[in-house]
Formats: structure tokens, C-alpha cells, sequence
């Protein structure tokens, strides 16, 4: 999965910025530290080139924990993303061996949790009788097996991107058709993207109904078959997984999807964007799936005059309510951190304090995952589909355990080929089964 941050435009004046520098230890005092990796957040405060606002960089975060628990001396450590030898997973890998932290903001937290490296933090909440579920649906979708619990809470929701349907207003205008629903059924879509298609009658111009990003087809794919009813399959009692991608239910779905292309423009199956124009007056797309916060909600923050013509709707939805990946930025305890009690103070700050969610907002469009959080982040709240943003993680299903791993990549293979027409649904499916099974083969049990 990634993460598409676009800074500066959403944070405009809402958060008073002083210079901090890229240091977040305090000069005095030892006791009480509690030290937490986090991942790619900017180190110092800066401008945006382009617009003018205000970045605060990751010393304001520290700031404001400060403000709000002096008696826990904070220091975080911000590293970037990178990639390979020295990616942000082979630095946490590092600093786990090391005990160099107490919390991780954590992608992974699923695996370590496994190997038992991580905190149960059920054993927190029992005992902490201030606490309160500020995540919602969030915080029992956290949830993964560990070696003494299969529903174990490894970590709390920090931040979140999301996953929404977005859709151009005008050119439902433009062809008379009612616009996208709260929650877009299959069939509505489908209706509507061919409607969609054609010659615009007030433009002249060429629309599309559909888009997708064909190389990250998969987390369309996933959406689609949930709708319809498929499962994944699940994690078993001694933690491996069985993984069913060549169902009755995941062929329909892929039937669908290959149908659902012949809406969109060319390039899409190429494509790990929006598509040319999005969030301008150049848009030719009516329906976009599988919406990401970096693509559309600095540009509605930055100017409301696009927010009457580019909408946003819930993803799809199961049977059971839930539909679409999970993009959650985990924030985890080690279990060798020596200092428990004070970090998980500041976990419950740093993944549910208003004050947290407005700073991941304004540093790195990054969406907050509590219930509350349309309403306590400006910026956000005055959007008018702020409520269907912020709510939107609420749907996501759980996590997919597989998805940084080999089941994940045989699936957009196989996607991709379908797509492109050079295997059928059918085969497309047998094969990304056959890989994962070639995959699944060699786990171990945890």
C-alpha cells in the first residue's frame, strides 16, 4: 500500500508554527522518556513552495505532547520511507533488535505481533478505567491473531488514509443523471459509469463513466468482491491462512471489473494515478473508485470552489457493511519497552488525541481515525463530505494479513492480465490460486 502525502495545501494557518529544528529530545531530564519511531513525517517546519502554507514539522507534535503530559519526556524519532537496505522496515527490524524504542508506528504490526514482540494491549484496557474507545468500528478491526490470543490488539488506529468513490457533479449534470448515492450499489454504478460514457452534451468533450488505477487494481478488485459477497478466506486457529482467490464469488467479480473497463479511458490500466484533469475543470472521468486522501482533499482544502463539483461516496460495501483495504497507520508497544506505563500514556495521546489527528492532518494529509475526528480537525470539518471521509476507515475491512506479501502480487497479476484480455476471469484467478498456494505451502506455523 502506499501512502500519497500532499502537504502544505491542507495546512494553510490552522496550527501556529515556530521554529522547532528537527530535534524533539528535551534539553534536561531522563526520567519518564518514553521514545517512539514514527515514519515520514517532516522533520522541520517549512513552506510550501507552490502555495505558501505553513508545514509544522515533527517537533510540533512533540510540543503539543509536552503541553498536555509534562511528567513523560517524549523524544521521537522520524525516519523516512526510503526503500530496500535502508527502508523504513529494515530500520524498524533494527530498532526492534535493539530495544531502541517503546513505540512504532508500524505497517507491519500484524507480523511482529505474531512473533510475539508486541504488546497485547488488551491487558492495558482492562486495567485502565480513563479508557475510552474514541477509534469506533476502528479499534475491533485492529485485531490479529498472537501467539496467546487470536484476537489480539497489537496496536491503536494512529492515522489513516481512506479509500472513498469519488464523483464528478458536473458531468452528472451535464447528462442528466441523479447523482452518486451515500452508498453506490454495483448496479447503480454500472448504470451510471455508461450513461457517463460518451460525447458530453454541454462540453462536446469525450467523458468516461469509470476509472481505475490498473497498478493498483487489486484493492479495486478486493472492494468489488466484497460487494458481491466474497471472502478472502481466513487466520487459522495456529496462525497460517487460508486464502481462497478462486471462488464462484472473486470470478464474478472479476467479470464485472473487465466489463466495468470499457468505461474508462484508455491509459488506466497502465496508470497508478487519478486520471488526467482529476480536480480540475479538465476532469473527463464521472466515477472514481478507490479514491485516496492525497489526491482529492488538499486540492477541496486548498479551494472551495471544487467542492460543489467533486464529491465523495462510501466504498463499496458487503453484505456485513464493510468493504475496501484498510489503510490505518498502526501505532504499536514493544514488548521490550521498559517504560509501559508511561508509553502507553502516550499511545492513547498519540492515537486519539484531537491535538495528534490536526498535526498528521496538516503535515501530511494523513485522515484521523476517530469518530470525532470530522469535527475536531479544521480544515477537514469544512468540507462537505467531511463526515463521509472521516467515517469511511470506519467500513474498511480488516487488515488483509497477506497484503505485503506473495498472495497480494499474484492477485494483481492476475488482475492485470484479465484486464489487459490475454486470460480470461477464469484463468486469471487459477493462476494468482496457484501461486498463493505455492506461497502459503512454505509458512510455518507462528
Amino acid at each position: 500500500m502506499r501512502r500519497k502525502i500532499s502537504v502544505g495545501l491542507i495546512a494553510a494557518s490552522i496550527l501556529a508554527v515556530t521554529s522547532v529544528g528537527a530535534s524533539t529530545a528535551k534539553p534536561n531530564g531522563t526520567q519518564n522518556v518514553v521514545k517512539v519511531m514514527m515514519i515520514g513525517y517532516p522533520d522541520k517546519d517549512s513552506t510550501d513552495p507552490v502555495t505558501g502554507a505553513k508545514v509544522p514539522g515533527i517537533g510540533q507534535l512533540q510540543s503539543a505532547f509536552e503541553k498536555a503530559n509534562p511528567s513523560i519526556n517524549l523524544q521521537i524519532i522520524n525516519i523516512p520511507w526510503g526503500s530496500g537496505a535502508t527502508s523504513y522496515s529494515a530500520k524498524t527490524d533494527a530498532m526492534m533488535k535493539a530495544g531502541d524504542a517503546c513505540l512504532y508506528e508500524m505497517p507491519g504490526a500484524q507480523d511482529y505481533g505474531r512473533q510475539g514482540q508486541l504488546v497485547d494491549l488488551d491487558s492495558f484496557i482492562k486495567s485502565d478505567k480513563n479508557f475510552k474507545n474514541v477509534w469506533g468500528a476502528e479499534l475491533n478491526s485492529s485485531r490479529s491473531w498472537g501467539p496467546n490470543n487470536p484476537k489480539s490488539l497489537f496496536y491503536l488506529p494512529d492515522n489513516t488514509g481512506v479509500r472513498v468513490i469519488n464523483w464528478d457533479a458536473q458531468i452528472f449534470k451535464d447528462y442528466g443523471v441523479a447523482p452518486l448515492s451515500l452508498h453506490p450499489t454495483l448496479q447503480e454504478i454500472q448504470q451510471k459509469a455508461a450513461k457517463l460514457t460518451g460525447t458530453d452534451p454541454k462540453t462536446g468533450q469525450q467523458t468516461y463513466g469509470y476509472w481505475f488505477q490498473g497498478k493498483y487494481a487489486v484493492w479495486q478488485f478486493m472492494a468489488i468482491g466484497d460487494a458481491m459477497g466474497a471472502s478472502w478466506g481466513q487466520t487459522n486457529p495456529n496462525g497460517t491462512l487460508t486464502i481462497h482467490f478462486n471462488t464462484p464469488q472473486y470470478v464474478k467479480a472479476m467479470k464485472w471489473f473487465v466489463m466495468m473497463s470499457k468505461y474508462a479511458p484508455k491509459g488506466a490500466l497502465a496508470s497508478d494515478t487519478m486520471p488526467d484533469g482529476f480536480m480540475t475543470n479538465q476532469n473527463v472521468v464521472g466515477i472514481i473508485p478507490e479514491g485516496e486522501q492525497g489526491y482529492f482533499i488538499a486540492p477541496l482544502v486548498a479551494n472551495p470552489g471544487l467542492r460543489s463539483r467533486f464529491r465523495t461516496s462510501y466504498n463499496l460495501h458487503g453484505p456485513n457493511g464493510h468493504g475496501g483495504v484498510n489503510t490505518v497507520s498502526p501505532l504499536a508497544m514493544a514488548q521490550n519497552c521498559n517504560n509501559k506505563p508511561a508509553a502507553w500514556t502516550a499511545l492513547k495521546w498519540l492515537a486519539g488525541s484531537p491535538q495528534a489527528e490536526t498535526y498528521y492532518f496538516q503535515a501530511a494529509g494523513r485522515v484521523p481515525v476517530t469518530i470525532t475526528g470530522a469535527l475536531t480537525t479544521p480544515g477537514l470539518s469544512a468540507l462537505p463530505d467531511a463526515k463521509v471521509i472521516v467515517g469511511s476507515p470506519q467500513h474498511a475491512d480488516p487488515v488483509y494479513p497477506w497484503a505485503a506479501d506473495d498472495p497480494r502480487w499474484a492477485l494483481q497479476s492476475a488482475l492485470e492480465a484479465a484486464l489487459a484480455g490475454t486470460a480470461t476471469p477464469q484463468q486469471a484467478l487459477a493462476q494468482a490460486q496457484k501461486k498463493t498456494n505455492q506461497w502459503l505451502a512454505e509458512q510455518k506455523p507462528a
